[in-house]
């Protein structure tokens, strides 16, 4: 009898956890319209572009390097007997005080200070429940893939959520203002989910530390995703080619069908058999050669059909949207399973860091492409070569593919080294469960 994947073993607190995810992904996305319209027209930002071009190039990577510290410190605190709900809780008040000051600047100085507040209480949320996200897979022995998979799908919801509330409150009052504070509610309303949303168990014990095998785990596993991370890519390029096709509604029906085509290929992931979505090497594998072929061929037809109708680059931006978030769910995966046991936040916010570092190469190594092809619509430009771009860039994809038998090797001294410790664990005699829901 073939077992199905996570689902199965949910009850409806472990939903709620999940849906943190998803109230998280909104009071990230509701309020960014209304905030860029103040920076913008209220803060006269579009006459300092140079300014606040600085500012949001700092802002994007500011939360990538302070997740390890809320990580950690969680991780420390629960070894301590502190769970994670409660600093959930501190987490979520400072992000509402923060939006609601940042949705009340009078200056562009205070709204840099506050709005970089929000981002990083955004980036700590993200690394606390990453890290009850990685002992949930661990409690219920499933695979990063199946406990990522959900966590990303629900992120997803609630982005497509907030993009089509965010005209909403713009239109429903006549101030900036007034629109970025109501979206300040959304944090708070993340506090009584997580009081009643089910966090994984614990016993108060001397942290297992990290073996020689699990070291080894983490650090190729670091490696593979710089690698995998560094690959460049066409979205951005191809984003300012659309442009031009395109009005800016269609566009922005294309951008809400890649997220929707995103969240439903997350959902069939999880549909999949055990034996499926438990092995990390068949899923990475898989879903980086649907990216590369699949939406290779959409954007290369696009780039070679100037003119098609826009029902159609609807359609395609939906294609692109469902294979090019099954190849990055591996990356949430490998996160996961090479984190340590005792330090799941940290482990998992630090190999998300070298993903992101990963990415600033791939952004540069792809504008040298665009430089080298010459694509644009400036003078001695043209996107004659794009589909050329497009072509190299996927194929790009499947060069991280041939580490895989390493990784393989890897991800089995770290689920030996994982077991070791669960054995230990075992032993030891558990105090009361403070993370049980409403406790």
């Amino acid at each position: 009898m073939v077992a199905c994947s996570a689902v199965d073993s949910w009850s409806h607190h472990h939903f709620a956890f999940f849906l943190q995810y998803f109230v998280v992904a909104v009071a990230q996305s509701l309020p960014l319209s209304a905030l860029s319209l103040i920076l913008q027209i209220d803060l006269d930002g579009r006459n300092h572009p140079e300014e606040v071009n600085t500012f949001y190039a700092n802002a994007l990577l500011a939360p990538a390097f302070f997740k390890p510290f809320p990580g950690g410190l969680s991780d420390w605190l629960r070894l301590r007997g502190i769970g994670r709900r409660q600093v959930l809780v501190v987490i979520y008040i400072l992000w509402f005080a923060a939006l609601f000051e940042v949705a009340d600047s009078r200056s562009r100085e205070s709204y840099f200070v506050f709005y970089t507040a929000v981002a990083l209480c955004n980036g700590a949320a993200e690394a606390v429940l990453d890290g009850a996200t990685v002992e949930l897979m661990q409690e219920l022995d499933l695979s990063g893939a199946e406990v990522q998979s959900t966590a990303f799908a629900f992120k997803t919801a609630g982005s497509l959520v907030a993009s089509a509330a965010s005209p909403v409150t713009l239109a429903m009052f006549s101030s900036h203002y007034a629109s970025a504070k109501v979206c300040a509610i959304v944090p708070i309303l993340a506090i009584p989910i997580s009081m009643y949303a089910s966090f994984p168990t614990f016993v108060v014990r001397r942290p297992a530390g990290c073996s020689v095998k699990c070291s080894r785990g983490l650090l190729f596993g670091a490696f593979f995703l710089f690698i995998r991370g560094a690959v460049p890519t066409e979205s951005d390029t191809f984003y300012s080619f659309l442009s031009y096709q395109v009005n800016a509604v269609t566009l922005g029906v294309c951008n809400t069908m890649s997220n929707i085509g995103g969240f439903l290929a997350l959902v069939s992931f999880q549909a999949l058999p055990t034996k499926i979505t438990q092995n990390l090497r068949l899923t990475i594998l898989t879903t980086t050669t649907l990216a590369a072929m699949v939406g290779g061929l959409v954007r290369y037809f696009l780039a070679k059909s100037v003119g098609s109708p826009p029902w159609m680059y609807v359609v395609c931006a939906a294609l692109v949207g469902a294979v090019d978030s099954l190849s990055f769910l591996p990356n949430l995966a490998i996160c996961a399973d090479c984190s340590p046991k005792d330090f799941g936040a940290l482990g998992f916010a630090l190999l998300s860091l070298v993903l992101d570092l990963g990415d600033q190469v791939s952004a540069r190594l792809a504008a040298a492409l665009t430089e080298d092809f010459q694509l644009g619509y400036a003078k001695d430009r043209s996107w004659s070569h794009l589909g050329s771009f497009v072509v190299v860039c996927r194929l790009s994809m499947l060069l991280p593919l041939c580490l895989l038998p390493g990784f393989s090797r890897q991800q089995l001294q770290v689920q030996e080294s994982q077991a070791s410790s669960r054995r230990e664990e075992d032993e030891e005699i558990p105090v009361e469960d403070s993370e049980t829901p409403g406790s």
